[in-house]
């Protein structure tokens, strides 16, 4: 990680602590959601291990905005060229989508923030990247929220004009970086709801102790932080390994994993407290519920992840799992 990793995570707590209405545009104002872009293409510098420390720690305040749509949609329209002002989201897609003489006509559904974006980038397997403008008049856009209340919009594309990116990056690869940001988010999140919980459990008091004088309390509270020494390993793994390599896999089910869990013990242990609108739980275990899923469900990570192991054979897993080099 580089040497302002943590003046990146001091300025992004000072954010959140700030209780600022227009959060996200004090965060465009600081660069950080073009952070791992290099500055020459209008980007904030930086490598993707700082875009994950911000990621992550915007994430355990329980903050939604969408620094992982933009980072990425960013970083792929910067390999054509220099950056242009305004929120550009990024949608993933099962196949190629048909144009006809550089228009697309489509029904694209669950686009994060497509109503509040002026672009979106359409990424397909094997197929160049597509921007559409979603202020043209071709284009209609219907807010739909996913649970943690964020936009998953439906967009409706009638003969809307679709410019190919140069020099793009492939689906595969925009599709790791996804699956490592919201990873990072999902860990951020659950680190949060741990740190809520942990205080509530040592400040509440029942019989004249602490809630977490009671075994079965102190127990589920260590379940919850075993969770995140797993989800923690598997990011670091993650950020180190080569691509292709499984760890993107492994990161997902083990950040969605520890989403479940900590998100169930959190709830238990509140009680009724965690339920209610004023306190700050719900907004953490909703976006667990809602961001483990991102890209890809947790089934369908492993069922990835077992046809790798199936195709390595028994002796490519055994050589996987006690290697010594962690890109091996």
């Amino acid at each position: 990680m580089s040497q302002f990793a943590d003046e990146l995570r001091s300025l992004v707590d000072d954010l959140a602590a700030s209780g600022t209405p227009h959060l996200w545009d004090s965060l465009v104002a600081s660069g950080l959601p073009r952070v791992g872009i290099d500055e020459e293409k209008s980007g904030s510098g930086g490598s993707l291990d700082d875009l994950l420390v911000v990621v992550e720690s915007l994430a355990g305040h329980g903050i939604g905005v969408p620094i992982v749509e933009a980072s990425t949609a960013d970083w792929i329209l910067s390999h054509a060229g220099n950056l242009v002002d305004g929120l550009t989201t990024v949608l993933l897609l099962d196949e190629e989508p048909e144009t006809v003489s550089g228009t697309l006509t489509a029904e694209l559904t669950a686009v994060p923030w497509a109503r509040d974006a002026s672009r979106l980038v359409l990424c397909a397997p094997g197929a160049t990247p597509l921007v559409v403008e979603l202020a043209h008049t071709s284009v209609t856009v219907r807010p739909v929220d996913n649970i943690a209340g964020e936009p998953r919009d439906t967009v409706l594309l009638a003969g809307s004009p679709a410019t190919a990116i140069a020099g793009a990056p492939e689906h595969t690869e925009v599709r790791e970086r996804l699956a490592l940001l919201w990873s990072a988010a999902v860990l951020g999140a659950a680190h949060g709801a741990y740190r809520l919980t942990r205080t509530y459990v040592s400040e509440r008091e029942q019989f004249g102790a602490p809630l977490l004088k009671i075994p079965a309390v102190a127990g589920n509270l260590a379940r919850m932080r075993v969770q995140l020494v797993q989800a923690d390993a598997a990011l670091a793994l993650a950020r180190e390994a080569a691509p292709g390599s499984g760890a993107t896999e492994i990161v997902r089910i083990t950040t969605a994993a520890a989403a479940t869990e900590i998100a169930r013990i959190a709830h238990q242990l509140h009680g009724a407290m965690g339920i209610t609108e004023e306190y700050p739980l719900h907004r953490l275990t909703r976006r667990l519920w809602s961001w483990r899923d991102a890209v890809d469900s947790e089934r369908h990570w492993a069922e990835s992840l077992g046809r790798r192991a199936a195709q390595a054979g028994e002796t490519g897993v055994w050589t996987r799992i006690t290697s010594t080099d962690r890109e091996g």
